[in-house]
């Protein structure tokens, strides 16, 4: 069992240091930023604009696991949350009840234009995305921890991988002097995409018994494709390269509202991401496994399980019901979607200051989070506008700067919704030998972290 502990904690450290499609939130705070319409479709810039290959780079992460939450200091030395000597009380308050979300976003913009004139605008964009989710469920842990008589409910436990290209028209209008509204749609092809869902699977511990039920979908797609045996099961010696022709395409719609006062205040509220892509399935599972062991005297104990653990993987293995493996299935799967709501205020005494209040929320199945800002904006010229807010959600506080440069056609953009927070270093030497003395010392961050790094270049006309 302990080496059961060991492989789990040691994966889900290794998902919380490497982390869906998101826009830059600080930038809703900013005058004049550009690509406002990626937060709020409704948005009717005054000038056109263009941007090439680096147009629009969004880099983020984000990790509801920390280093902070598995390793304690105890005596001068680090001891794992497993340790008899952290109580159980202490190490599962650091845990979500709801899900341990973990999610990286990534987009690269190859070319933007928008053809805007004050009163109405048409976008086309193509991007290159990769988007990322875990979630691991919070009796996952308890049943690391402490391994008391009872049921772990580990149906929460969800992953989705995808990489698509994205190619989106987007129409905005003033449809009066105080409302706007607009929409984009997204066609999308799938590059390749692996997907987990634990559905209803569970673990139930008593003194001479342990009963689990495994009931679990997994799905991949993309370039690479297998083929299978004549039972069904794969074949993983017959590997394909597909890179063409792609056969995953899909579709999804950002529709969005914007209210304008003659006072000063603005206000949105919008829906992004709304769609789906139908994939083909390279690979498509679904696994049923019971188990029932009464073994013989099964003890309890800060989450050690004393009895013949190989006995129970052979029965568990052994359990495994009607598992299909098969190529060329196809299945929706939804897009990750956003709903976003906000509102601007500018002040009486000088139009140059505004303050602002954004929320959003991401809906990814069980590895979905909210995030709440408030924020000042100060535009001296219009040539320049420099923005700040802080925060909170799903991840914790979280704070976010952003500038905008003006420079004639030219138009800059730079800023961070957040970033790592406190960070520690881990000798790579220690772990990976003669190539870790290459790499020296590593730095990961020790806290929960939601990190946005965004870089904007475009010309207006």
């Amino acid at each position: 069992m302990k080496k059961i502990h060991i492989i789990l904690l040691s994966a889900a450290m290794l998902l919380s240091l490497g982390a869906s499609a998101q826009s830059f939130r600080s930038g809703y705070f900013l005058e004049n930023y550009v690509y406002g319409y990626r937060i709020n479709p409704a948005q009717v810039n005054d000038r056109a604009f263009l941007g090439l290959a680096i147009g629009n780079i969004d880099l983020q992460h984000r990790s509801g696991l920390s280093v902070s939450q598995f390793l304690y200091p105890l005596n001068g030395n680090l001891v794992t949350g497993l340790n008899n000597a952290i109580t159980p009380e202490t190490f599962l308050s650091k845990f979500n009840k709801s899900g341990n979300p973990i999610s990286l976003d990534e987009s690269i913009n190859l070319l933007a234009l928008g053809i805007a004139n004050g009163q109405t605008m048409h976008t086309i964009e193509l991007n290159v995305r990769a988007m990322g989710a875990v979630s691991l469920p919070y009796d996952l842990f308890a049943l690391l921890k402490s391994g008391k008589a009872g049921t772990y409910n580990l149906g929460g436990l969800y992953a989705d991988v995808t990489a698509l290209a994205d190619l989106s028209y987007g129409f905005s209008t003033h449809i009066n002097e105080n409302f706007s509204v607009g929409g984009r749609l997204h066609l999308l092809a799938g590059l390749a995409g692996v997907n987990l869902t634990g559905n209803n699977s569970s673990i139930t511990l008593s003194d001479s018994k342990i009963a689990a039920v495994g009931d679990m979908d997994v799905n991949a797609s993309g370039i690479v494709s297998f083929d299978t045996d004549e039972e069904g099961y794969l074949d993983l010696g017959e590997m394909q390269v597909r890179p063409w022709p792609i056969k995953n395409f899909g579709a999804a719609l950002d529709l969005g509202v914007q209210y304008t006062s003659d006072f000063g205040l603005e206000a949105m509220l919008s829906v992004t991401d709304l769609g789906a892509i139908s994939w083909e399935n390279s690979i498509h599972a679904h696994a049923d496994a019971k188990l029932d062991y009464s073994g013989g005297k099964i003890y309890l104990e800060d989450g050690q399980i004393a009895t013949n653990f190989q006995e129970i993987l052979d029965g568990f293995a052994e359990s495994i019901t009607a598992p299909y493996v098969g190529a060329g299935k196809r299945g929706f799967r939804m897009m990750p979607c956003n709903i976003a709501a906000g509102a601007k205020y500018h002040m009486p005494f000088w139009s140059g200051l505004s303050v602002g209040l954004l929320g959003t929320y991401h809906i990814a199945h069980s590895a979905s989070w909210y995030d709440v800002r408030l924020g000042a904006t100060v535009t001296p010229a219009r040539i320049l506008s420099a923005s700040g807010n802080i925060g909170y959600g799903t991840f914790g506080p979280t704070w976010g700067a952003a500038l905008n440069l003006h420079l004639g056609p030219v138009n800059l953009l730079a800023g961070v919704d957040s970033y790592l927070g406190r960070l520690g270093r881990v000798d790579m030497a220690s772990l990976a030998g003669d190539i870790g003395k290459k790499l020296g010392s590593v730095p990961f961050p020790v806290n929960k972290f939601i990190e946005n790094v965004h870089l904007g270049l475009s010309f207006t006309f």
